[in-house]
């Protein structure tokens, strides 16, 4: 018998989750989805150009929870501060209604168009996770079976507060993403850009 090709995933299978929980402290500390450039904060920016076809938008933030209602299905907001990312991600996990969540910094801007595509065509029953490398750098940005919210739970319960941890257990895979590292703390390319929100 000729073995069948997975079936392909689409968006709409998918929540978006937006990681803004960051403390921001390469931006001056402030809330870097509410910094502006060409007229638009970088959360617009973002979901405008990363944003479309998924069957709910989530953000979690440590803040201005006001501001993200504005772009997003549900706002979840950091309890305790200081948990790092895997926190943020152990809450999108547990608040994504479908089974498969795709997850962004709300400061995102340089992905390629396919990157959802390239990342979720890697999904299988035993890829239960793939993380967007850029340049041998690790990055938040990636797509995961729900599955993986067990993980994380053990992980936050030996203490671990990194997403590096998460990276290296069984059923996670990494690929190769030009760009998925460039956010707004690891470029130039915006500087001279971004300004504050008006108060």
């Amino acid at each position: 018998m000729i073995p069948q090709s997975r079936p392909k995933l689409h968006r709409s299978e998918f929540t978006l989750g937006v990681l803004a929980g960051g403390s921001g402290v390469r931006a001056g500390r402030r809330d870097k989805g509410l910094m502006i450039a060409g007229g638009r904060t970088l959360l617009e920016r973002t979901l405008e150009r990363y944003g479309g076809g998924f069957a709910e938008v989530i953000t979690c933030c440590r803040e201005n929870a006001w501001f993200y209602s504005r772009f997003s299905n549900r706002v979840l907001c950091d309890v305790k501060a200081g948990q790092g990312p895997l926190q943020g991600l152990s809450a999108l996990l547990a608040a994504t209604e479908t089974q498969y969540l795709a997850v962004i910094p709300c400061d995102q801007y340089s992905l390629p168009l396919n990157w959802f595509e390239r990342l979720s065509s890697a999904l299988s029953p035993t890829v239960i996770g793939v993380f967007a490398t850029d340049d041998d750098t690790h990055t938040p940005c990636c797509v995961l079976n729900r599955d993986v919210h067990s993980q994380v739970t053990a992980l936050l319960t030996q203490g671990k507060r990194s997403l590096m941890a998460l990276y290296e257990c069984e059923g996670l895979e990494h690929i190769a993403v030009p760009g998925a590292g460039m956010d707004v703390d690891h470029t130039h390319a915006l500087h001279g850009m971004i300004r504050r929100p008006p108060q």
